[in-house]
């Protein structure tokens, strides 16, 4: 069972690798910005990303003329967390699903987008937006703190808020509370839980496995 698991975490990381890999492979990258920016900040062309030198972390992403229908689910893929510039354009089938869109991309600073695909959040998500002509589209620039500009998204009294990308984010527990709507005051038990989860997902697991193994067909 646990060669099991290890296996299946190995094979995970692995396709997250190929996936970004296969982002960045398609062709070299033609973004002007992207090409600029990664200069600016001594980075590394590959393809169509900049990779920070010496270094896994990619800083910038040329995914124009892609023919994407939506925005990637880039939390799928390695190392595009911190990404800070992305340039989406020639992708004249885009659109906005708001829902999932740049999700998790907390250091994007520079998003370049075609002219039929809003800035996420407008201008109470960023401090500049600005139309661009070669090609055509809109470049959404800079971040601003999204949780600072919507003091009423958190309600509950224990609870604040953290910007987790352009338009989105997180309500978290302050410091001292836990559970439901952050009602329970104090440390969460981790001793307590886990003393019950653990003998309790053991048992289960012996009496899967002894009442299973009745179905085992012998030679």
């Amino acid at each position: 069972m646990m060669k099991l698991i290890l296996i299946s975490i190995l094979f995970i990381f692995i396709n997250g690798e190929l996936n970004t890999k296969s982002l960045c492979t398609d062709r070299n990258v033609t973004s002007k910005p992207v090409i600029d920016y990664c200069i600016s900040q001594n980075g590394s062309l590959e393809f169509r990303c900049c990779f920070l030198s010496d270094s896994n972390n990619i800083l910038a992403i040329d995914l124009t003329e892609m023919n994407l229908n939506k925005v990637p689910d880039l939390t799928e893929f390695v190392n595009l967390i911190n990404v800070t510039m992305m340039d989406l354009r020639s992708n004249p089938q885009l659109k906005s699903s708001e829902k999932n869109d740049f999700l998790s991309m907390k250091y994007l600073d520079y998003l370049f987008l075609p002219e039929q695909y809003s800035c996420p959040g407008e201008k109470r998500v960023w401090q500049v937006i600005n139309k661009t002509t070669d090609p055509i589209g809109v470049l959404c620039m800079h971040q601003k703190d999204f949780c600072t500009n919507s003091t009423d998204i958190c309600t509950e009294t224990n609870s604040y808020c953290v910007p987790n990308g352009p338009n989105h984010f997180l309500c978290l527990c302050k410091n001292g509370y836990y559970g439901y709507k952050c009602l329970r005051h104090g440390q969460f038990p981790t001793g307590k839980f886990f003393g019950i989860a653990i003998p309790i997902t053991v048992v289960l697991c012996v009496f899967f496995y002894l009442t299973q193994r009745r179905h085992v067909k012998k030679d």
